[in-house]
């Protein structure tokens, strides 16, 4: 009997020990701020070639710090500057036929131009003539009249008639003349409107071979691969003497001057963490230090998330996952090291 008292007793104890610390770690629990635990994770750039060609030289090792510009990798760019050559060629000529149009394109407009003056010239000359022939058989009439009564001879008639003939014949030189001005006039509007689509042409050309030399120079820029952000070279994955083709990953690039890190928070947690609210975050490879942040974005959609949630439980196995922020100027926080998130302000009152 003494002996299931005591292995009561001894049960009893047990219990309440458990229970104890049961409530203790419950209570601690509910005092600990919100937070949880992350990886340390730096903003990450591939470098990677966009030409099919021959690595010339890389610049950079692992682990090496780089500068946002600063030449990486040289890719073999021989056939890209002969590309570039041949097209600044094409340019050149097309320049040189572009300028030859707009010439001929002035010159057929010089000779309209002189053609309509000579067409207003000789149409003011007619006018003259016309004046002058018709004075002069005005006094062909009344010479006739006084040759008749006596008053004039037949060389004064003969003097005028002539005169009256000679204006005459002149005016119909001058008609032709005038006609033929009016077809050089219009060959010449022609022969500028053909200098004109030439010219359009011409251009055309131009811009598409300006075209050609800026798609040829872009080429020999990708020979010449620089650093798209500061930062230090994680990986080197190709070396000289090898070959690439486009999307070819070549060096990968990381910024540790503002670093991230993901946790998650449970269901019922979540309304400690909003975008913008500060967390603190410990590092296990720095002792008593604490780095600041802030929470950048909280997923709007739980991860884990059971099929059918019933149970007050099941609720509280839902978390979300939490992006926090911070800045790294000295460089301390490095990718892959595990920290400890905690939201401030939250804490004792769950």
């Amino acid at each position: 009997m003494k002996r299931v008292v005591a292995v009561f007793l001894v049960l009893v104890v047990g219990l309440s020990v458990g229970l104890f610390i049961k409530l203790r770690e419950n209570r601690a629990a509910a005092l600990r701020p919100s937070g949880g635990s992350g990886v340390i994770e730096g903003v990450q750039v591939e470098v990677t070639a966009r030409l099919a060609s021959r690595i010339v030289a890389v610049h950079v090792r692992e682990g090496e710090r780089v500068k946002q510009g600063q030449p990486l990798v040289e890719l073999d760019c021989r056939e890209g500057k002969a590309l570039l050559a041949a097209a600044q060629a094409r340019l050149a000529a097309s320049q040189s036929q572009a300028a030859a149009a707009r010439a001929t394109v002035e010159a057929a407009l010089g000779q309209a131009r002189a053609a309509a003056a000579n067409i207003r010239a000789t149409g003011a000359q007619s006018q003259a003539l016309q004046a002058n022939r018709e004075a002069s058989s005005r006094q062909q009439k009344r010479i006739e009249r006084l040759q008749g009564e006596g008053g004039a001879t037949a060389s004064d008639l003969d003097l005028v008639s002539t005169q009256v003939k000679q204006l005459g014949e002149q005016m119909a030189a001058l008609g032709a003349q005038q006609n033929a001005a009016r077809g050089q006039a219009a060959a010449a509007k022609a022969q500028a409107e053909a200098a004109r689509k030439q010219a359009e042409a011409a251009l055309a050309a131009v811009t598409a071979a300006q075209a050609d030399v800026e798609r040829a120079r872009t080429a020999v820029d990708e020979c010449r691969l620089v650093a798209p952000i500061a930062g230090v070279v994680q990986t080197r994955a190709r070396e000289p003497g090898e070959v690439t083709l486009p999307g070819t990953r070549l060096l990968v690039v990381v910024s540790f001057d503002e670093v991230t890190t993901t946790f998650y928070l449970a269901n019922r947690e979540l309304a400690a963490a909003a975008p913008g609210k500060p967390v603190t975050v410990l590092a296990d490879a720095y002792p008593g230090a604490r780095f600041q942040g802030t929470i950048a974005f909280v997923a709007p959609e739980a991860e884990f998330t059971s099929r059918n949630v019933q149970t007050r439980e099941d609720r509280d196995r839902l978390v979300y996952a939490v992006e926090v922020r911070l800045a790294n100027p000295e460089g301390k926080l490095r990718p892959g090291m595990p920290v400890e998130v905690s939201i401030d302000g939250t804490g004792g009152a769950r």
